[in-house]
């Protein structure tokens, strides 16, 4: 049996639990493949700076829906222990009793210690800035809109000229699809999340979690693409109309 106590091996056992790849992680959290992997085999000396790597492990465990704090505490732990962040410099003065003489300026220690603690609590801080921005970076598709009246008619006509094909979630899945050669789609789909796309000559679709998706090809239903958590990828063109 693997042991998925520590705390690289307990994420990665929870992605591929999920069905995920290392690529398709780092497309949703933009994090470099390399340092997911580092995470993953704590492998923690190539990571970037210990602000920038926190921030990362707190961005991987909201994708994956585990506890960030709790992961970030158990990282830092690991990767740094109780050591202070390398660009903070303590300034520490034994028994003083005058002003600190430097040769251009002249300031008390009480301003000094009063400066190192701002930089501590500004890289502090730090983590959440790094995530927070980071966030801006993930997007979301748009809503698919449902058919109205007017076109319920369009719907029930047989359709041989194009391609339409309909997903709909039944557990989290990650998708990519093309259109035509062209990329449209790359995504998480959520429970109950919908999307709709129509070709003219091929759709490829991409899944991470085959067996957690609907799919219907010119409203005819399809069979399921994989097992659930089973990475598949198919192509669709006219000639698989009435032949799925």
């Amino acid at each position: 049996m693997i042991d998925i106590s520590g705390f690289g091996a307990r994420i990665k056992a929870e992605r591929e639990r999920q069905g995920f790849g290392l690529e398709a992680v780092a497309e949703e959290t933009k994090i470099r493949t390399l340092y997911l992997n580092a995470l993953e085999e704590e492998d923690f000396a190539k990571l970037p700076p210990r602000v920038y790597a926190t921030g990362f492990v707190r961005r991987y465990a909201w994708f994956l829906q585990m506890d960030p704090e709790d992961l970030v505490s158990e990282f830092q732990n690991l990767a740094y222990g109780s050591q202070v962040p390398d660009d903070v410099v303590l300034l520490i003065a034994e028994k003083p009793s005058r002003e600190i003489k430097f040769p251009v300026f002249n300031l008390p220690i009480k301003n000094i210690i009063a400066g190192a603690l701002f930089l501590i609590i500004v890289l502090w801080m730090g983590d959440y800035l790094v995530t927070y921005i980071s966030g801006w970076s993930v997007t979301r598709p748009p809503a698919v809109n449902e058919p109205g009246p007017d076109q319920a008619n369009d719907i029930e006509k047989p359709i041989t000229d194009k391609l339409i094909l309909d997903i709909e979630a039944r557990e989290r899945c990650w998708l990519q699809v093309q259109v035509d050669g062209k990329q449209q789609f790359s995504a998480i789909m959520a429970v109950g999340e919908k999307q709709s796309f129509e070709g003219r000559q091929s759709i490829v679709i991409n899944a991470g979690n085959a067996g957690g998706i609907d799919l219907s090809l010119n409203k005819k239903k399809l069979a399921p693409l994989g097992n659930p958590g089973e990475v598949v990828e198919k192509k669709y063109d006219l000639s698989s109309i009435g032949k799925e």
